[in-house]
């Protein structure tokens, strides 16, 4: 079990207890990077791999998740909690998995997520979060933006190839949510035909969404993370509905791929066509 230093949790205690004082974005933006930037979080499972939520609560009648910072201080609450069901148990998450559990919630209409439950907790939109992991990102990912800047005078096959086997070591996609079909992903028209709108980062999933519809920026939860392999059963049914590919990161950076691509294995040889 990951414990964190005693220096550490003191650190972090004193900005719960500033946000708590002075709730600034200043102050706020501090606790975000710091909970961004610890190894794991905890959350009261309660069976989810019988269809079951993480612990989560009504709060002036929206849905949270509750998280916690540490295992010792969710398992109290486990104890003290009369209502569990005998499998609940505390369950740890690698922060850089975070974005797919949290958008994971979104089916369900969790648009919140409280740290810490109790006197000093602090509630944030799971967008925000989910971004704020983006930032403490591990340098090792590929920078997709400048592959596309250099792809521009490459011959076209080998410009899909090399951007595809670049987005597929990324650890997860980014969808925006469709506002009519929340279990849907945005659709946008590429050569005249409708492709979904992939993102390889929050931050321009987020940006795109914002010049859509700014009033998106009052729902936080939008925001949909899958693993590329997980992403691909998704396009399967997409597919049978008539989207015509994918367009990675909409806007001046943007690239298509078509859908028979997606589909082929990644490591398959080039078409000679």
């Amino acid at each position: 079990m990951t414990r964190q230093s005693p220096s550490h949790s003191t650190a972090l205690a004193r900005l719960f207890m500033e946000v708590g004082q002075l709730p600034t974005e200043s102050n706020r933006a501090s606790l975000c990077s710091a909970l961004a930037n610890l190894s794991h979080w905890y959350v009261i499972d309660q069976g989810s791999r019988n269809g079951i939520l993480p612990l989560v609560i009504e709060e002036s009648g929206q849905p949270t998740v509750y998280i916690f910072t540490s295992a010792e201080s969710a398992d109290k609450l486990l104890r003290l909690h009369g209502e569990m069901p005998e499998a609940a148990r505390v369950v740890s998450i690698s922060t850089q998995e975070a974005a797919e559990f949290l958008t994971g919630l979104h089916q369900w209409g969790v648009r919140t997520a409280t740290f810490d439950p109790g006197p000093l907790a602090v509630k944030w939109s799971i967008d925000d979060l989910v971004v704020s992991t983006w930032v403490h990102r591990p340098e090792s990912l590929p920078d997709i933006d400048t592959l596309v800047a250099q792809a521009q005078g490459v011959e076209p096959g080998l410009q899909v190839d090399s951007f595809w086997h670049a987005v597929w070591s990324l650890p997860c996609w980014y969808f925006v949510a469709d506002p009519a079909i929340r279990t849907d992903p945005m659709v946008g028209i590429c050569r005249d035909q409708p492709c979904v709108l992939v993102f390889t980062d929050p931050v321009k999933a987020r940006q795109r969404a914002d010049l859509i519809d700014p009033t998106m920026q009052q729902d936080g939860n939008r925001l949909m993370a899958l693993p590329p392999r997980q992403a691909m059963w998704w396009f399967r049914s997409l597919a049978t509905r008539g989207i015509a590919g994918a367009i990675f990161n909409d806007g001046p950076f943007a690239f298509f791929i078509p859908m028979g691509r997606m589909m082929a294995p990644v490591d398959a040889v080039r078409s000679v066509a």
